[in-house]
């Protein structure tokens, strides 16, 4: 409890304060002279230094007030004693600086006053039971008016109060080796409820591995494994990782990560191709023949490539290898498919949805036509067609989905955005299909060609008079469907006479055009991708025509081996070079150079026939099929750049070709601009 201060009181205080400074020997020098030496000699660095001592913080804060005090002693001139202290100094000495002070702190020890350790312990426990009997003790004592205590529970850690269960601290493990005794008889009752079977897995063409599994109950416990979808897909996520550890510069080369340096010093143009990976067949056999029929590639995304197997030649056909197979294969892993689908018949085309590209439409050799969902790999087919609708038996030859226009009405359902397709079969014939809520594909007959009489448009042919009209040869097999690339009502077809038939879907059961493309079967039709007008064919009679609407004879007939040219189509990255394929060669040709022969002839396989092939979606790489049932991923290397003006370079190499024929250069000019609208280049290819 303080007390108030009064004046008196400080007085005499203050008087017992001053009597001790006066008493001080440091006050007791007769001379200012001498005071003021000592007090140099306290400013020394030396002296300051030997002046040490040990305080308290208190102590140098008092020490510091009695000394303000000392020096505002002359203030107070209203006490006596103040006056006469005044008095007794000289008047010629100086009022004394304030020293300087050094403090120097130190840290003390620690000193734990009080400190208690948390312990806990099991309430059932024999230490938990001591520890409740020594707290009710506690209580007990505490439980007096004058020496209980208050406490307050409260949570000191955060917001939330942190529980922990007892169950979490549980005992430590222990190990031990332990033998055990097993008799011969156990551990042949034992394996005798297993029912070992060993098989054999091909690995890599001709390898073999042994694989023994075990049944419990009957049940194969791999194939019940390998039956759940979120194995399948661990599974294919694992060998896209390994398989890029072998083919990852082959797939950077896909995926055009290293484009050619055009400052490059030393810069080649060889037209070649080399050999990324090769995609192997269904079936290693050799008695068995899977060849390539058709492949497609993925709309929306160009890794995943769809191939279809089973019959391109007739010759020698074994009687067991009627079978197909639709895989669909990806570059991230290409060792293995990712999709197979296997068929009693052969498979003859595939060709992916534009508008849904995880539809794949599949047509079969016995004239069936289904579309299945490669997202569901589970599922059965979407919808098939029916005989019914669709009563022709010969092979499904080509498909083509038909982009939908602004004035199409659509059907409601599940499949209401979905677009139709065309199928064209031998039996020349071609259906419209429409996906519907049904198993079955809704279809109707939309052409059904006549064999052309008489002389036609385009070049000249001979045909044979025919003596008697025969009922099984009277429609033409159709050997290719192309749509129209600007006008999406306008489709052609190629037929087994040489013939392009030119037909609209808004006119059903007649054709518009019909021209002499080829002597003998044209099997491929592919428009240029800088001009809707200009147009190649190829056939069996060793040739590749160029044809230009408005021109009735072709403008560029390219010819070199003789052996039928089984496809050919326009480059995508380069107006003036296409790419053909024969029987056992991949030829490059551009047409700024020579009309004569091919820049460049490629054979991989010499003994093997190849059958088709597809550009990829950037145009540097290249698919090839051939007989064997192999695919040949190819890239293109020492190309030429690609001219910046590339309809402008297109049309001086037509004039160019065009210089020893006035007349069908006039003719070509008379057309005038063939390229397109805006000058622009058709991003979506069939």
């Amino acid at each position: 409890m303080s007390r108030i201060l009064r004046q008196d009181y400080r007085n005499a205080d203050f008087q017992q304060l001053s009597q001790l400074i006066r008493n001080h020997p440091l006050m007791k020098s007769t001379t200012s002279d001498e005071q003021q030496m000592q007090l140099q000699k306290l400013r020394t660095p030396e002296y300051r230094t030997k002046c040490v001592m040990r305080a308290s913080l208190d102590d140098i804060a008092l020490g510091i007030n009695l000394y303000k005090l000392l020096l505002d002693a002359d203030k107070l001139p209203t006490h006596p004693a103040t006056i006469r202290f005044a008095h007794r100094t000289p008047k010629s000495a100086k009022s004394p600086a304030t020293p300087f002070i050094k403090v120097l702190l130190r840290k003390t020890p620690l000193v734990v006053l009080f400190e208690r350790s948390s312990m806990t312990a099991e309430l059932d426990g024999d230490e938990g039971r001591l520890v409740l009997a020594d707290n009710q003790r506690y209580d007990e004592l505490l439980a007096g008016t004058d020496k209980s205590r208050r406490t307050v529970d409260a949570d000191t850690q955060t917001v939330t109060a942190l529980k922990k269960s007892r169950l979490v601290n549980t005992e430590r493990l222990c190990t031990d080796h332990v033998g055990s005794y097993v008799s011969n008889f156990e551990m042949f009752d034992t394996y005798k409820d297993l029912e070992a079977s060993t098989k054999s897995v091909q690995v890599q063409g001709e390898q073999q591995m042994q694989v023994t599994t075990y049944k419990v109950g009957g049940v194969d416990q791999f194939e019940a494994i390998n039956s759940l979808p979120s194995f399948k897909l661990a599974l294919m996520l694992t060998m896209r990782i390994l398989a890029s550890n072998v083919f990852e510069p082959e797939q950077r080369r896909f995926r055009n990560m290293t484009p050619p340096d055009p400052f490059a010093e030393d810069v080649q143009f060889k037209y070649r191709l080399r050999l990324l990976w090769r995609l192997c067949s269904p079936s290693n056999a050799s008695r068995v023949r899977q060849a390539v029929t058709s492949i497609s590639f993925c709309p929306n995304n160009g890794d995943i490539m769809a191939v279809s197997y089973g019959i391109y030649t007739f010759s020698h056909m074994p009687s067991g290898s009627r079978r197909g197979y639709v895989y669909l294969w990806n570059i991230k892993n290409p060792v293995n498919p990712e999709r197979c689908y296997n068929y009693k018949v052969p498979v003859v085309t595939v060709q992916f949805s534009p508008s849904a590209p995880q539809l794949l439409a599949i047509g079969l050799q016995n004239g069936n036509t289904e579309v299945r969902d490669i997202s569901q790999p589970e599922q059965p087919p979407l919808a098939m067609s029916q005989r019914n609708s669709s009563p022709h038996f010969k092979p499904v030859t080509a498909i083509q989905w038909i982009p939908r226009s602004d004035g199409d009405v659509t059907l409601g359902g599940d499949y209401a955005g979905i677009t139709p397709f065309l199928a064209a079969s031998l039996s020349g014939a071609v259906t419209k299909y429409q996906l519907i809520n049904s198993p079955y594909l809704l279809g109707f007959e939309h052409q059904h060609f006549q064999r052309s009489e008489g002389e036609l448009e385009g070049i000249t042919v001979q045909r044979p008079a025919q003596r008697a009209p025969l009922l099984a040869n009277r429609h033409p097999q159709c050997m290719e469907l192309m749509l129209d690339p600007l006008q999406t009502d306008i489709y052609y077809v190629l037929t087994d006479e040489g013939t392009l038939f030119k037909c609209s879907t808004n006119y059903p059961l007649q054709h518009l055009e019909l021209r002499q493309v080829h002597e003998s079967p044209a099997v491929c039709l592919d428009f240029s991708p800088w001009s809707p007008k200009l147009y190649l064919t190829c056939g069996s009679d060793w040739c590749i025509r160029i044809w230009l609407s408005g021109i009735i004879s072709p403008v560029i007939t390219l010819l070199h081996h003789l052996s039928p040219v089984h496809c050919a189509r326009w480059s995508r990255t380069h107006s003036t070079i296409l790419v053909s394929l024969s029987h056992t060669t991949v030829d490059i040709w551009d047409l700024r150079y020579s009309t004569l022969k091919p820049v460049s002839s490629t054979t991989i396989d010499a003994k093997i026939c190849y059958t088709t092939f597809r550009f990829a979606h950037c145009g540097r790489s290249l698919a090839v099929g051939n007989e064997a049932g192999q695919v040949l991923m190819l890239s293109f290397e020492d190309m030429p750049f690609p001219p910046h003006f590339q309809y402008r370079q297109l049309k001086r190499a037509i004039y160019k070709a065009l210089s020893l024929e006035p007349t069908l250069q006039q003719q070509v000019k008379s057309v005038g601009n063939f390229g397109y609208p805006r000058g622009e280049k058709l991003t979506t290819m069939q």
